[in-house]
């Protein structure tokens, strides 16, 4: 069977003990980062989904989110979601595979017919449907413009209960921007709804950046943000308890808003909840700890205890700074360096966000901290549909102006114990070779850097690559790719010299089996490295590729930068071909 049966559900709702979800649009926002959880989080028995609509929705651009203090969020996603069609092929496939947990579908739309046409779409596979009649700062019709007014919810809920299965339990998910919560949740109740969920945000309110004093996210309604965090808890459980009071005992309620440690979940199952939704704080534990935090977090629930807290950043993820440019340099039309006054003690591969206020922001890597230097390919543009809007906007900046920035993000390269390096450079990856180069070079490698462009006048941070690595820039001359093609060869070239020729096949394998392979630019260029790196004799667990996510928050809550169940902003962009082959991952989809 795809789903649970509805009694089993209720009674699983239900049964007392205490349980968690996430909600909707952080962390389970894909189905690689739901069948993770599903695996991984056993306390976490409900795994919402993020909110899909009929059609394809691509949302907000970055910024999606603003950190006013520690544990304090805006954020305007904008229900970034693939349509039902995709969602639905997705899902189905988790499900055949089989879940241990309960699967909440969420669901946005601006009329009863499409709320419909979406249940519908999705009444097989899911064990519970989240109607989203909350969002804060979804376009005009969706979300809260909804849950606002009571005869408009009560008139959505009767005609989508009418057109639908009985046996489908769905949750309407209710916004706290009202002053009468409870008396909208019996109203939904009355009119068909098994069960509720609250809260969605608080607001939207606009957010402004310290500095610059301009706002922050980029939501064409006014960029404005829904308030999640901490500083909505006290809200959540006047309302939760609110909801509780009038819908009576029976109705199972999934509670949410600032939950962060076990005093809150107790607080919120006290209030009234039957499942604890956690969403922000998972900002602040890094996706390796997020088991334990869990584990800990029903503990303290428990036993009054507060181990969950040693798993919480009390560090500021996202905020800005800002820094004056001192060296503008550009190598061609659309390349171009940008050196900034000061410094960041990074990682090599770290990475952080250039923010152009009023235009957006986009994560780029530091290629060097003595100057700040950043490297920057210019995309093409095209303002009627906001593309390559950033990297315009950075090559209209002039030395002496200000750029602001957040990070770092992502972690540290991985090492290796073989005894040399090699890496191999396409376009703008080159920006992560200094770093990685240097800290090879002290962990005693032997390195060689290739660095594949279309022309000669593309060469940058030569000086500073040299000082580590053996430096080939290697033009295409009119043959894309051209660098794995002399990468090649030089190796074979060098196992011919010192073996002979009748020796080579054999020779280069065991040779390469001494190198560690490092590959950072296009998606295709380093699929095509990769295969041809194990095919020469290299081993998966020794062949890594710096990629190229989605990364739009930066901080561990949208997921959207996943790899495999990986966290590109808090794990690393490096991932090896043993993990990619593992996973059956074909990068140039990603």
């Amino acid at each position: 069977m795809l789903k649970r049966s509805r009694e089993e559900v209720l009674r699983i709702l239900k049964d007392g003990s205490i349980k968690f979800t996430s909600g909707s649009g952080i962390f389970t926002t894909n189905p690689a980062m739901v069948e993770w959880a599903d695996k991984n989080l056993p306390e976490m028995k409900v795994l919402t989904t993020k909110s899909i609509q009929v059609t394809k929705t691509s949302g907000n651009r970055e910024p999606i989110i603003a950190e006013i203090s520690v544990g304090n969020y805006g954020n305007a996603v904008g229900l970034k979601n693939p349509g039902m069609d995709k969602a639905y092929e997705e899902l189905r496939k988790l499900k055949e595979k089989g879940m241990n947990n309960l699967l909440n579908i969420s669901l946005a739309a601006k009329n009863p017919e499409d709320f419909i046409t979406l249940v519908k779409k999705f009444e097989d596979i899911a064990d519970i449907i989240e109607l989203n009649f909350s969002c804060p700062h979804a376009h005009a019709g969706f979300g809260s413009s909804i849950g606002c007014d009571v005869s408009v919810a009560k008139m959505y809920m009767e005609a989508i209960r009418k057109e639908t299965k009985k046996d489908i339990l769905i949750f309407p998910k209710l916004t706290p921007n009202v002053d009468n919560v409870g008396e909208i949740a019996k109203a939904l109740i009355d009119s068909g709804a098994d069960g509720i969920v609250a809260i969605n945000t608080v607001g939207p309110e606009l957010y402004t950046e310290s500095h610059t004093g301009k706002p922050i996210l980029y939501n064409p309604g006014g960029h404005k943000g829904g308030k999640s965090g901490e500083w909505v808890r006290e809200l959540a459980l006047k309302q939760i308890a609110e909801i509780r009071e009038t819908i009576g005992e029976e109705i199972p309620i999934i509670g949410m808003g600032g939950v962060t440690r076990g005093a809150d979940v107790k607080a919120m199952k006290d209030a009234g909840a039957d499942v604890i939704g956690v969403g922000s704080s998972l900002a602040r534990v890094k996706m390796p700890l997020r088991s334990d935090y869990f584990t800990a977090l029903k503990k303290d629930a428990e036993n009054s205890t507060d181990e969950a807290s040693s798993f919480l950043s009390n560090e500021r993820l996202a905020e800005y700074k800002t820094f004056k440019i001192t060296k503008v340099k550009d190598h061609t039309e659309t390349l171009r360096i940008i050196e900034l006054e000061g410094t960041l003690d990074y990682d090599a591969s770290q990475f952080v966000f250039l923010w152009v206020p009023d235009v957006g922001e986009k994560p780029f890597a530091v290629a060097c901290n003595d100057p700040l230097t950043f490297i920057i390919r210019k995309k093409p543009y095209d303002p009627e549909q906001k593309k390559g809007l950033v990297t315009h906007a950075l090559f209209e900046l002039k030395e002496g102006e200000e750029l602001s920035l957040r990070g770092l993000y992502g972690i540290d390269a991985p090492l290796t114990n073989k005894s040399r390096a090699i890496i191999l450079a396409g376009g703008t990856g080159v920006a992560i070779v200094p770093g990685l180069a240097k800290k090879l070079k002290q962990e005693g490698k032997e390195v060689t850097v290739y660095y594949g462009i279309k022309d000669k006048d593309e060469v940058v941070m030569e000086s500073e690559i040299s000082k580590y690595a053996k430096y080939i820039p290697v033009a295409d001359e009119g043959k894309v790719g051209r660098v794995l093609e002399v990468m090649e060869e030089d190796l074979k070239e060098e196992m011919k010299k010192e073996n002979g020729e009748e020796n080579i096949k054999e020779d280069i394998k065991d040779n390469i089996n001494n190198i560690c392979f490092y590959n950072m630019g296009p998606d295709i260029m380093m699929k095509i490295a990769m295969d041809l790196q194990e095919k020469l004799g290299a081993k998966s667990d020794s062949i890594f590729s710096s990629l190229e996510t989605n990364t739009m928050c930066g901080i561990g809550m949208c997921s959207e930068c996943q790899c495999g169940g990986k966290l590109t902003c808090q794990e690393g962009t490096f991932i090896s071909k043993e993990f990619l082959d593992d996973k059956g991952i074909d990068i140039s989809s990603l």
